[in-house]
């Protein structure tokens, strides 16, 4: 079994300057629609300094898909477990973080671009299984935080039935229609029709409403 390389710091922090670019364009654009021409003039290295790291683009994609994974872990589930303890207040938070990235993501490009993890996975699944089966995991970790959700709901007796593993997965699909929903419409307000649907299905009479009052 071989061993991830071991880099320099500086070679660490290039590394991960380009892999933060690409996912940034691969997002926003497409994997097909980026370049790696234009990925070496944006990440501002030559494409010789980006194969040293990816030995070719699929490499890369793969490398983003992993990344994004690690990324919604540790910026939006990680910190709301460890913070909150209750299904309701998990889920409102995860609802309200998503929501939150999504407007500021809006008032600053004046777009939205759906699930960075499922639009690679739509977009590369046939050509490159890699991708599919990395994206895979990253959603059944996600399954198994809304499993958490899922169970703590049942055992408050708020949720009748219902099977954990079967809410964990509808809680899962309502989040994909979620990104669909708000990346079609160009605005974020969907989120939060979703945030509503989901803490209903749990049994919750919370409401997240946008910062005008809204719902």
């Amino acid at each position: 079994m071989s061993s991830s390389p071991t880099y320099t710091s500086k070679a660490a922090a290039t590394r991960t300057r380009i892999l933060e670019t690409a996912a940034f364009l691969f997002w926003r654009r497409s994997y097909h629609a980026v370049a790696m021409d234009e990925l070496a003039d944006k990440t501002q290295v030559n494409k010789a300094t980006i194969y040293r790291y990816f030995p070719d683009k699929a490499s890369l994609a793969l490398e983003v898909a992993k990344l994004n994974g690690s990324q919604v872990q540790s910026g939006v589930f990680d910190p709301i477990f460890e913070q909150y303890s209750g299904a309701e207040d998990r889920l409102a938070a995860v609802y309200r973080c998503m929501h939150t990235k999504l407007a500021t993501l809006h008032r600053e490009e004046g777009d939205l671009f759906g699930c960075p993890i499922a639009g690679l996975a739509l977009e590369l699944g046939r050509e490159m299984p890699g991708v599919r089966t990395e994206s895979a995991a990253i959603f059944d970790a996600i399954q198994a935080r809304f499993l958490d959700i899922a169970l703590d709901a049942i055992d408050s007796g708020k949720v009748t039935g219902w099977s954990a593993e079967a809410l964990s997965r509808t809680l899962l699909q309502i989040l994909h229609g979620a990104f669909v929903s708000t990346r079609l419409a160009a605005r974020p307000e969907p989120f939060l029709d979703a945030a509503n649907a989901s803490l209903t299905l749990i049994g919750s009479k919370q409401r997240l409403t946008s910062p005008s009052g809204e719902e």
